[in-house]
């Protein structure tokens, strides 16, 4: 195995963005994170080196250093679970080394490393080569949205959906699923905050798009649902919003789970509607959809998706890019207003 070797520095130091303890106030736990001088971790049999190009912020990762995300890492942590770089060192076995100097894709969630940092240790399976014409900053984003709008999409047409319902239609996944929803021939009734994000959305094409601050909000919901026959609704939201979508839809209908924006408890759930029109509430979690699919299917979707990103039919809006020295002006860029666009990290 070849010495490691990183910015030209045999003893493995890298700079990290460091997360001294989990601060349920965002703004304290944004102010908290400093950059630092970190020893590299150590390198098992089943992992890969990867020097970090570019890495996002996700809302995933805000959840995470307020301590409120299922993940939770050994404090002091390097935040960031997403990312793009170069497999510059690896483990042992043949499918490890075959990842060398390769351009990967990553999500990981290890307690030893985050994408925050110039250089980062991941296992083998949690990396997914690139095509060399993809670009870096489109690469950063890719292990997780469009995965993530993949999947729900796939889900609602297995099920032989019409229709669904999504909120936080000004958000990245919802974007994604609006154009692989179109390309399935199944309907979208988006969810927006802002009256501002109506006419985004309508200028991009999107149909059916309704703001929750309306005072007809309710009422158009239940109708446009009752129209398009939508029997399928994915919550990033949470609170009273998943009870106001579970109501509006017909009987026999579902109501996925994948966010908690709201950061409160669901409410508004029509208990008769769950006991007499046999309407659920179930969890969406990325992570166990991907568990669930063999590698070569997971490598195929994987394909499929990143030629849709190279055809320009699929792309991450980019609002802006940082150092790692500038991530505290960066995160609070992003949370004034994460629809805008995610900012990105480049070491």
């Amino acid at each position: 195995m070849p010495a490691v070797i990183f910015n030209n520095n045999p003893k493995g130091m890298m700079k990290a963005v460091k997360l001294p303890q989990y601060q349920g106030n965002i703004i304290r736990a944004l102010r908290s994170l400093e950059l630092v001088d970190h020893t590299t971790p150590v390198l098992h049999p089943h992992q890969v080196m990867i020097a970090i190009e570019a890495a996002p912020c996700n809302p995933s990762d805000l959840a995470f250093i307020q301590g409120g995300y299922n993940i939770k890492k050994s404090i002091p942590a390097i935040p960031g679970f997403e990312g793009c770089g170069t497999v510059i060192d690896a483990g042992s076995s043949d499918e490890v080394t075959a990842l060398l100097n390769e351009r990967v894709s990553f999500f990981s969630q290890s307690d030893s490393g985050g994408s925050w940092a110039t250089h980062t240790v991941v296992d083998a399976t949690d990396c997914l080569i690139i095509h060399k014409d993809m670009p870096i900053e489109q690469a950063a984003c890719f292990s997780v949205n469009p995965f993530t709008a993949y999947a729900m999409v796939r889900l609602a047409k297995n099920k032989g959906c019409k229709a669904i319902i999504q909120n936080a239609a000004g958000g990245q996944v919802a974007r994604f699923v609006n154009v692989l929803a179109k390309r399935e021939g199944i309907g979208v009734i988006n969810i927006v905050r802002k009256e501002e994000h109506i006419n985004q959305l309508s200028e991009a094409g999107y149909e059916h798009i309704l703001c929750s601050a309306a005072e007809d909000f309710r009422e158009n919901l239940k109708h446009r649902a009752s129209a398009l026959d939508a029997r399928m609704a994915f919550d990033a939201v949470g609170g009273e919003q998943s009870g106001y979508m579970l109501q509006s839809m017909p009987g026999n209908s579902a109501l996925y789970l994948y966010g908690a924006l709201a950061a409160s408890t669901l409410s508004e759930i029509p208990a008769t509607d769950v006991i007499f029109r046999k309407k659920t509430i179930q969890g969406f979690n990325m992570n166990e959809w991907k568990n669930a699919l063999d590698r070569n299917s997971f490598e195929n979707i994987s394909a499929e998706l990143q030629q849709l990103f190279l055809s320009g039919i699929l792309k991450t809006r980019i609002r802006q890019i940082y150092s790692l020295s500038e991530h505290g002006t960066a995160l609070m860029q992003y949370i004034r207003n994460m629809s805008d666009g995610k900012i990105i990290f480049k070491p």
